[in-house]
C-alpha cells in the first residue's frame, strides 16, 4: 500500500449504528420512486443499457460493492454532474455524458459515486440528520431540477432560496473527508476496471473551469466540494498507477452523440444551424453521422436520416445501433414491418439485449402484433426492474391482445415503480375484481397490496 493511501483511514468500513443495509435500501427505493415521478429521466433503452453496463463494470472492480444493489439512470440536465442515493441508485446528468472528452472521464465520476455508496456516506448522513424526511428530500430534488432548468431566472433563484434550508441537510451534499475517501477508492476502481486513472484528474479540471460560471446563489448545487488541495491529492494518487492510454469504445462515442441529439432543441433555427454545420464539416466520424441522423429523425427529415443510417449499416452491419435507429425511423414512418425481421435476427444473436427487446416490442405494437409484443415483454419482465417504462409497453400489448385482466396489474406495477402508491393500490384493487384464468394472480396482487401498505407505513415512520 502506498504512503498516500495508507494515510487515509477507511472511514466507511465501520458498520452503521442506526441504519442497516436493508433499511438504507428501503429508504433508497422509496426515494427513487419519488425521483421517477418528478425528474426528467431519459427513457432510452440504448443509453440506459450502456450506462448500466458501464456502471456494473466499475461495481465489479470495487471490492466493497459485491454485496450491494446498484442501479444507474440518466437525467436530462445539461450540467456536468452525477449523484448517488441510498440503496445504490446513481444518477448521471446528460451534460456529464456529452461534455466528457473520453470514456475514462465518464467512468471516473461513476466510480466515485459507487464509492460513496459502498462507504455508506449517504447512510451515515441520514443517521446524523435523522430529522431529514423523504418529502423534504423530494422537494430539494425538485428545487435543484427547477433551478438547473431555469438558470438565472426568478423562478430558478426562488426555488433555490426556498430549498436553502433543505440543502443544508441534503444527503447528497458530501463532506471533504467523504470526497477524499471516494476519490481514493474511485481512482483505484477506475484503474482496476481498465480505464485511465487520469480521467479523474481531467474531469476535476473540467469541473473547476465549469464552477467559474456559477454565482454564489448556486454555490450549494455543487454537492461535491472541490478545492485545489483535493485536485492535487487526486493527481498524486493517480500517479501511483501506470499511465494507461485507452481508446474510446465505439459504443461510448455513439451514445455520447445520441444523448446530444436527443437533448437538442428541435425548431427551425436549430435544424438550419445543424444542417449547415454538418454540411460544412469534413472528415466526419461515424459517430457524428449517427448523431446527426438521430437528430434528423426527430426533425422529421426522414430521407436524410435514412441515407446516413443505411450507409453506416452497410459499412458496419454488426453494429446494432444503426439497425435500431432505422427501426425507429420505420416506426415514425408507420412502416414497422420493414424492420421487424432485422431486429428479430439481431436479438437471436444477442439475447437479453434490452435495447433490442424494447425496439422489437415497439415494432410489434406499431404493426399491431400485440400477442408477439406481450410474449416478448413477459419473457423479459426482469428488465422492468431497471426500466419500469417497459411496463407501459406491456400494458398496451396486453390490452391489444385481449388480456384486459392483466392490464390492471401491469398498470399497478408501473405506478408503484413511479411512486404513486395510491394510484397503484387502486389498480391492484380493480385487478382483484376482474376474472382471470391465472391461478396465481389473486395471491400475487394481494402481495402487492400488502407491500404498498408497508411502504406507506415506513414512510409515516420516517416523516
Amino acid at each position: 500500500m502506498s504512503v498516500v493511501a495508507a494515510e487515509l483511514p477507511d472511514i466507511g468500513s465501520s458498520s452503521s449504528r442506526i441504519l442497516s443495509i436493508s433499511e438504507e435500501q428501503a429508504v433508497g427505493d422509496d426515494y427513487m420512486r419519488q425521483i421517477r415521478a418528478i425528474a426528467p429521466i431519459i427513457n432510452d433503452a440504448e443509453i440506459n443499457d450502456y450506462i448500466q453496463h458501464l456502471g456494473f463494470k466499475l461495481v465489479e472492480h470495487n471490492t466493497s460493492a459485491q454485496d450491494r444493489k446498484f442501479s444507474f439512470f440518466v437525467i436530462l440536465d445539461e450540467s456536468i454532474n452525477a449523484f448517488a442515493l441510498p440503496g445504490g441508485y446513481i444518477g448521471i446528468h446528460t451534460g456529464l455524458i456529452t461534455r466528457s472528452e473520453n470514456e475514462s472521464e465518464l467512468a471516473s465520476v461513476i466510480a466515485h459515486e459507487v464509492a460513496h455508496v459502498t462507504q455508506r456516506h449517504l447512510a451515515r448522513r441520514l443517521e446524523l440528520q435523522n430529522q431529514l424526511t423523504l418529502p423534504s428530500l423530494a422537494a430539494f430534488a425538485a428545487a435543484i431540477l427547477i433551478a438547473s432548468q431555469s438558470k438565472s431566472t426568478e423562478a430558478g433563484v426562488g426555488a433555490l432560496t426556498g430549498a436553502q434550508g433543505l440543502a443544508q441537510q441534503a444527503m447528497i451534499n458530501h463532506t471533504r473527508s467523504n470526497e477524499a475517501e471516494a476519490d481514493r477508492i474511485g481512482i483505484a476502481t477506475l484503474y482496476e476496471a481498465g480505464f485511465d486513472p487520469n480521467g479523474a484528474i481531467s474531469f476535476f479540471e473540467k469541473m473547476q473551469e465549469n464552477s467559474r460560471y456559477y454565482s454564489n446563489a448556486f454555490e450549494f448545487l455543487r454537492t461535491h466540494p472541490l478545492s485545489r488541495s483535493r485536485i492535487t491529492d487526486a493527481r498524486l494518487r493517480a500517479r501511483e498507477y501506470p499511465r494507461r492510454y485507452r481508446n474510446n469504445r465505439v459504443i461510448y462515442q455513439l451514445m455520447k452523440e445520441k444523448v446530444a441529439a436527443l437533448t437538442a432543441k428541435i425548431n427551425p433555427v436549430t435544424i438550419d444551424s445543424m444542417t449547415k454545420k454538418f454540411a460544412s464539416e469534413k472528415d466526419k466520424s461515424d459517430a457524428e453521422k449517427y448523431g446527426y441522423a438521430i437528430f434528423m429523425i426527430r426533425a422529421k427529415k426522414f430521407e436524410v436520416a435514412e441515407k446516413l443510417l443505411a450507409g453506416l449499416r452497410f459499412k458496419d452491419p454488426q453494429q446494432p445501433s444503426y439497425t435500431i435507429a432505422l427501426a425507429q425511423l420505420d416506426i415514425e414512418r408507420k412502416t414497422p414491418e420493414k424492420s421487424i425481421k432485422k431486429i428479430e435476427q439481431l436479438l437471436i444473436q444477442s439475447p437479453g439485449n434490452q435495447a433490442l427487446v424494447e425496439t422489437l416490442a415497439e415494432l410489434y405494437l406499431a404493426a399491431e402484433q400485440f400477442s408477439k409484443a406481450r410474449e416478448l415483454l413477459l419473457a423479459n419482465i426482469h428488465m422492468t426492474e431497471y426500466a419500469p417504462y417497459l411496463l407501459k409497453l406491456l400494458s398496451e400489448a396486453q390490452d391489444g391482445s385481449g388480456h384486459p385482466s392483466e392490464v390492471f396489474e401491469t398498470e399497478g406495477n408501473y405506478l408503484l415503480a413511479m411512486g404513486d402508491l395510491v394510484g397503484a393500490r387502486i389498480q391492484f384493487e380493480q385487478a382483484l375484481n376482474v376474472h382471470t384464468d391465472d391461478p396465481y394472480a389473486r395471491a400475487r396482487i394481494n402481495s402487492h397490496l400488502t407491500k404498498i401498505k408497508e411502504f406507506i407505513r415506513q414512510r409515516s415512520l420516517r416523516h
